[in-house]
């Protein structure tokens, strides 16, 4: 009898030392005789059989994998270096500085789009919005105020008039004096495990579970979406249910809007990240299926859990061998766990350097078919699509959103940043708010969580400092610009300007701080991670190589209704250039509403190509059919006055333009 590769599992109560010892031994026999031998030297040893099934799982908020629970839900982020508070305790380092907007609107106001040169596609930025989302999330203090005033002639903006801002809420029982200054906690775990999709709570973790499957499957509402935030988890039922966990949204008189619940809070703040929110519940489901195929005397709870492991190695395996390496990011070969390391996020990475992203986003997010046409709906502007979840059901699914990311080139690395970001940030423009700007609130962010300027940052991760604004930029013209915003005095510019300023690293789309920092962060994720992937001892080897090999592509093909996409969806390519893909045809209605917000008359102004009708419909925020009416048109652009009288209440409505060939989905609303 020949036996290759037996493989050794430990029971859950045995020490961890010698199960994690045992877990890795694999031993080859060649004959009986040698297998009887050794099995009689197992029988011996009560606390462990060969069998695989015994496996330890992650536990939902991270406790249990660090010694010291590192890492863990609500652990202090970690501080590299002083901190800058004026007063060495807590007070933001902002008096005298330059005032947040000036900068904004001197350096990162963009007037033309700017690609990127490394082909990258609008998958880098979205995923890593989703997997920020699964690492890193600090809580507003909701009373505690950093407002960013407008303090001179601005494009946008009036004089005087406040950028809303909320200060980080201080990790309790810090802040106290110079010897325990104001530090910052994680309120989800730090570990890339897939908390995004499950929550990092108990409560988020078991509401968002399918009460009705008897095989570990995710809830999902009809059309095979996330759960809707009601008692049924149907658009259409109540939000009444205090159980019903809470999520982000714009806030109108106080009333709980209708939003799509996942693991993470902030998953309906755009819709390509609902997309890849919903692909990843999707998958979980499709394991499921999977799982309970090959084990059908597995329970519910099992079930769950195994498909859960492999949603975080999936998405842990993605990370590593596909996003950070398509910007140029490459880590050291993986050697094991080191238990010894610290898998906290650092307050420089979540406050500064992990707001990358928000240079490289589009005004427009494309929509497409699956023939590779441009959708009849065309495109959808980013400021119309914050916190609108049904987006997704206006434009046939998440389907078209993910076809049109595999295509549309992301920005450049660089300080500009698009208006839908700088000056129609989440605005409640319903209550009276002028619109957010992001690129502002980052540099008030790190200056009221404490981090020092870019210089001492770069000091602190053992990089030169620099001594003049070229020797940051390579590049004269950005360089002047440095200087004049920041008063000629390069040890004055706030982190987050100065990591984007920064010339480009080789065959990379990051400057030399952004990428030692995150080299360093997602190195100490992996390696100090107990149930990283690689280090699992429940994945054999065959399964490790198979979790290496799936691609976010194979991800997306096997959970959403596509056709043809490239397999390295991180690299843009136009669909007509993938194999066997058809001609590109792009259609778009090109329509505008104003004044927005309004109280009574909104005003439509459309172009058309061919005299023809056009449909109005308006829905509510939350999908409903309000109205429908057909208009003749002419050649040209043509005008139109909608009344939104006493019969709209305030909020935001969501109006729908379509001819025969065409249609457009513009936000408006309603004071």
């Amino acid at each position: 009898m020949i036996l290759n590769e037996i493989k050794i599992s430990i029971f859950d109560n045995s020490s961890q030392d010698l199960r994690s010892l045992l877990n890795l031994i694999t031993v080859n026999y060649r004959t009986y005789n040698r297998l009887r031998v050794f099995s009689t030297f197992v029988l011996g040893l009560s606390f462990f059989v060969c069998n695989a099934q015994n496996v330890e799982y992650r536990t939902i908020d991270g406790t249990g994998n660090h010694p010291q629970n590192l890492g863990a839900k609500d652990a202090l982020i970690v501080r590299i270096g002083e901190n800058a508070y004026v007063d060495g305790i807590s007070q933001p380092a902002a008096p005298n500085r330059t005032n947040p907007r000036s900068i904004s609107t001197y350096i990162f106001q963009q007037n033309e789009r700017v690609d990127n040169r490394l082909n990258l596609s609008d998958y880098v930025w979205a995923f890593g919005q989703f997997l920020d989302h699964d690492i890193s999330l600090v809580h507003d203090n909701p009373v505690e105020y950093a407002p960013i005033s407008v303090v001179e002639d601005d494009d946008f903006f009036q004089t005087g008039d406040i950028i809303a801002m909320n200060r980080s809420q201080g990790a309790t029982g810090t802040g106290t004096d110079i010897s325990n200054p104001r530090e910052y906690t994680n309120a989800i775990t730090s570990f890339i495990d897939a908390s995004n999709v499950y929550g990092s709570d108990e409560a988020r973790a078991e509401w968002l579970r399918d009460p009705e499957s008897s095989i570990g499957k995710l809830k999902v509402s009809s059309g095979n979406f996330l759960p809707w935030n009601t008692t049924s988890g149907e658009i259409g039922e109540p939000t009444s249910d205090p159980s019903i966990p809470e999520m982000d949204n714009l806030d109108f008189d106080g009333q709980i809007q209708k939003s799509y619940v996942a693991g993470d809070t902030r998953a309906n703040e755009n819709p390509l990240l609902l997309s890849l929110h919903t692909l990843f519940v999707r998958e979980h489901n499709r394991m499921c299926d999977v799982l309970h195929a090959e084990n059908p005397g597995w329970t519910s709870d099992k079930i769950y859990l195994e498909a859960r492991k492999w949603i975080g190695a999936y998405l842990q395996s993605i990370t590593f061998y596909e996003w950070l390496p398509s910007q140029g990011v490459y880590l050291p070969t993986y050697n094991g766990y080191r238990p010894n390391l610290d898998p906290r996020v650092s307050n420089v990475f979540s406050a500064a350097a992990f707001r990358m992203g928000h240079t490289l986003i589009n005004s427009d997010l494309i929509r497409m078919q699956d023939d590779g046409a441009q959708m009849t709906t065309g495109n959808v502007a980013l400021r119309d699509a914050y916190f609108n979840p049904t987006l997704l059901n206006l434009s046939g699914g998440i389907e078209p959103f993910l076809r049109g990311m595999a295509t549309n080139l992301q920005q450049d690395f660089d300080c500009k940043v698009i208006d839908d970001l700088r000056n129609f940030l989440f605005a409640d423009t319903a209550n009276g708010a002028v619109g957010g700007d992001l690129a502002a609130i980052n540099i008030n962010r790190g200056r009221e969580r404490g981090l020092p300027d870019y210089n001492t940052v770069r000091y602190n991760l053992g990089l030169p400092r620099v001594n003049d604004f070229i020797g940051i930029t390579g590049d004269a013209y950005s360089a002047e610009e440095l200087a004049t915003i920041y008063n000629g005095d390069y040890d004055d510019i706030d982190p987050w300007v100065g990591m984007l300023a920064e010339e480009h690293e080789d065959e990379a789309i990051l400057g030399k701080t952004v990428m030692t920092i995150l080299e360093r962060q997602f190195e100490l994720l992996r390696d100090a991670d107990r149930f990283y992937f690689e280090n699992d001892p429940s994945f054999t080897a065959e399964e490790i190589e198979k979790i290496k090999q799936t691609t976010l592509q194979d991800i997306i093909m096997r959970n959403a209704d596509i056709s043809l996409m490239q397999k390295e969806v991180f690299e843009a390519m136009p669909y007509e250039e993938i194999p066997n893909g058809p001609q590109l045809l792009p259609l778009q209605l090109e329509a505008s509403l104003y004044p927005n917000p309004t109280a009574d008359e909104l005003h439509v102004k459309y172009y058309m190509e061919i005299a023809q009708p056009v449909t109005i419909t308006m829905y509510s925020s939350n999908g409903e059919l309000l109205s429908s009416n057909e208009y003749s048109s002419v050649l040209g652009d043509n005008f139109l006055m909608l009344n939104l009288g006493n019969d709209y209440p305030r909020g935001l409505y969501n109006i729908k333009l379509e001819t025969a060939d065409s249609f457009k989905i513009l936000r408006v609303v309603k004071r």
